[in-house]
C-alpha cells in the first residue's frame, strides 16, 4: 500500500489542528479560570454544574430566610426581657406599697410609676419587626394586637396561629410567639366565681387599688404579678432554645453550601497545575508536528536523487 504525499499533508494538517485547538481551550482555562468556555463544550458537566448551583441558590434563599428569623427573634427576645422586668417592677411597688409604712403621697406616686409601666407594656406588646410586621399578632402581622376600647380595657385583635417559614427542605420553623402569652394568663377567684385576667387587667386594677390605697388588693397583686412574671420567663426560655436551633441550622447550611461550592469547583474550575502542564506538553507536541510538517511539505524526488 503507498501513501501519498497528500496524504501525509492531509494527516499532518489535522494533527496540527487538533494540538492547536487543544492548546487554544488550555489558553482559555488559564485566563477564564474554568474548564470550559461555553457550556456546550461539555454539556454533561455543565448540567450537572446548573444542578449544583439550583441547590446552591435554594440553600442561599434559606440562610436569608434564617437570618430575618434570628434576626426577629432577637428583637422578641429583647421585647420580652423588658416586658419581664417591668412586670417585676410593678410587684416590687406591691410589695412596697403593702407595707404600710409610706404616706399617701407615697403611694400616689407609685400609682404614676404603675400608670407609666402600664403604658409602656401596652407599647411593647405592639413592637414590629425589622420588616415593620407586628411580633406579637400571630398571623396577622400587620394588624395592631393589643388596642385600647372605649371603656379604657385593652382587647387582643391579634390571632394565636403560628407563623412558619421555610429553612431547609421539608424544615419550617414558628417565627412568631402569640400576644395571648405574652400578656399572661391568672386566675383570679372572686366571691367563689373563677375569672382570667391577663397582665392588663391586673395592672388596672392595682392602679385602681393604690388610688384606694386599699391593702388588701395590693397585696393580691404581689401574687399575681410574680405568676405572670414566671410566664414571662418561660417564654424567654423558650425564644432561647428556638434561637439554639436556628444557629445549628445555619451551621448546616454553611456546611452544606461548602461541600456543594467543592463540587462546583471541581466541574467548572481549571486545576491550574494540571492545565500548565497539559499546555507545556502541548505546545512541544505541537512544535514538533509543525518541524516534521516543515519537512515534509519540502520533499521531492530531487532530494533522493544524486
Amino acid at each position: 500500500m503507498k501513501i501519498s504525499s497528500n496524504q501525509y499533508y492531509e494527516v499532518l494538517t489535522k494533527q496540527l489542528a487538533k494540538q492547536q485547538e487543544s492548546i487554544g481551550e488550555l489558553q482559555t482555562q488559564l485566563a477564564t479560570g474554568k474548564k470550559t468556555a461555553v457550556p456546550s463544550s461539555d454539556i454533561e458537566s455543565s448540567l450537572e454544574g446548573l444542578s449544583i448551583k439550583s441547590v446552591l441558590q435554594r440553600q442561599s434563599a434559606y440562610e436569608t430566610n434564617l437570618s430575618y428569623v434570628k434576626d426577629r427573634l432577637t428583637i422578641e427576645e429583647s421585647v420580652v426581657t423588658s416586658f419581664q422586668d417591668y412586670v417585676y417592677r410593678l410587684k416590687d411597688l406591691a410589695i412596697t406599697a403593702s407595707s404600710g409604712t409610706f404616706s399617701d403621697e407615697d403611694i400616689g406616686f407609685m400609682k404614676a410609676e404603675a400608670e407609666g409601666v402600664l403604658e409602656e407594656l401596652i407599647s411593647l406588646s405592639n413592637s414590629r419587626d425589622s420588616q415593620n410586621s407586628y411580633l406579637f399578632s400571630g398571623t396577622a402581622t400587620n394588624v395592631q394586637p393589643f388596642q385600647k376600647q372605649a371603656d379604657g380595657s385593652i382587647a387582643y385583635k391579634g390571632n394565636s396561629a403560628e407563623l412558619n417559614i421555610q429553612v431547609d427542605s421539608g424544615y419550617e420553623v414558628q417565627i412568631n410567639s402569640s400576644g395571648i402569652n405574652l400578656v399572661g394568663q391568672v386566675e383570679r377567684i372572686t366571691g367563689g366565681n373563677p375569672k382570667n385576667l391577663d397582665i392588663f387587667a391586673i395592672t388596672k386594677d392595682f392602679i385602681a387599688a393604690l388610688g384606694t390605697n386599699t391593702k388588701a388588693d395590693i397585696s393580691r397583686s404581689i401574687d399575681e404579678f410574680d405568676e405572670l412574671g414566671n410566664q414571662v420567663g418561660g417564654q424567654i426560655a423558650n425564644l432561647g432554645i428556638r434561637q439554639n436551633l436556628l444557629e445549628e441550622r445555619l451551621e448546616i447550611i454553611e456546611e452544606k453550601k461548602t461541600v456543594y461550592e467543592q463540587l462546583l469547583s471541581n466541574i467548572e474550575d481549571t486545576d491550574y497545575s494540571e492545565a500548565i502542564t497539559s499546555l507545556s506538553s502541548d505546545m512541544l507536541a505541537l512544535e514538533a508536528a509543525q518541524n516534521t510538517f516543515a519537512k515534509v511539505t519540502q520533499m521531492s524526488l530531487f532530494n533522493f536523487l544524486r
